[in-house]
Order: structure tokens, then C-alpha cells, then sequence
């Protein structure tokens, strides 16, 4: 396997960006996290979006987050990590420190495993040394990779839409 990185997309990476949100909408399924809802195809003004986010311009009362891009070495994208700088009402039920997503094409090759363990990274020079991470209590897959990484299950809660949510904490000091 190739060595992966955490990165933020920059302006070398539109097209890599359009494949990825093609191939993802081909595949289907849900696309994690959400700062990747908002491209339309316009990847300088999502570029300027996601910077806006990232500095807590314009957002109400969301939280800041950032979002990278699991890249390995050859360039390929994998999937993305929104990291949130803090938890506030919402995030603290549902969504917690991070979401994430691998598109669908590379998933079953650890690379869920590999993008939590590099955002727990993230997290930890920010400063949380308790993370919470949340999933969808019928998402086995990421459950098993939240598990993989420490995660030690709290409780299920119901998010804003009426879905039953796993809520899982990590000691990231370990």
C-alpha cells in the first residue's frame, strides 16, 4: 500500500477533486464528510468556502472546522476528514470532532483505519485529548474502524433527523 497524508486541498487539486466527486457519485452512497456537499463545480469559490469555514467567517452558529484530503503518494485522493475545532450543541450528539468519508472504491483497504488515525493526529496538536466520533448505529464499517482506533462506545443518541447515532469517545493521548 501506498503512504497516505493528510493534506488541504489547494489549487493543484481541481481536477483530482472533480474525479473524486464523479467517481463517488457513481458509486453512490452517502459522500462524508459534509464540506464536500457544498462543491458545485466551481472549485476556486469552494476553495474560498471552505476557508471561510476554517476561519469562522459567515457560518452562524456552526464550528469552525478544516478539511484535508487523504492523498497518497501517487495523488490519488481517497476520501476526506472535516476536523472540528471545538463541539458545540449539535456536534457534541451528532458528528462530534470529525466526520469523515472513503469514496466507496477504496473502501475495504484500511483506509478508514488510516484517515482516523492521521485526524486523531490532527486533533492532538490542536489540543483534544478526547475525541468523540459518531456513526450511524447501522454502519458497521465504521464502527469497526472507531473501535480500531480506541473508541470506546458512550451511548446512542438521536440526531436532528430522528436517526439512531453511536457516540463513541477516544482517550487521544494514548
Amino acid at each position: 500500500m501506498n503512504k497516505c497524508c493528510l493534506v488541504k486541498p489547494n489549487s493543484t487539486d481541481e481536477n483530482a477533486i472533480h474525479n473524486l466527486m464523479e467517481r463517488w457519485k457513481i458509486f453512490g452512497g452517502r459522500m462524508n464528510p459534509g464540506l464536500l456537499w457544498h462543491f458545485d463545480g466551481n472549485y476556486f469559490e469552494w476553495l474560498r468556502y471552505l476557508t471561510n469555514w476554517e476561519n469562522g467567517i459567515d457560518i452562524g452558529e456552526e464550528v469552525p472546522q478544516t478539511l484535508f484530503l487523504l492523498k497518497r503518494d501517487d495523488g490519488a485522493i481517497l476520501g476526506a476528514v472535516s476536523i472540528r475545532h471545538y463541539l458545540n450543541h449539535t456536534n457534541i450528539i451528532d458528528g462530534g470532532h470529525l466526520g469523515y468519508g472513503i469514496c466507496p472504491e477504496f473502501r475495504g483497504f484500511g483506509y478508514g483505519d488510516i484517515i482516523l488515525k492521521l485526524a486523531l493526529k490532527k486533533l492532538l496538536e490542536m489540543g483534544i485529548e478526547k475525541v468523540l466520533v459518531t456513526c450511524d448505529f447501522d454502519n458497521y464499517a465504521s464502527q469497526k474502524v472507531i473501535l480500531n482506533n480506541g473508541g470506546v462506545l458512550e451511548n446512542q443518541a438521536l440526531d436532528e433527523d430522528g436517526i439512531t447515532v453511536n457516540r463513541y469517545w477516544i482517550d487521544n493521548t494514548k
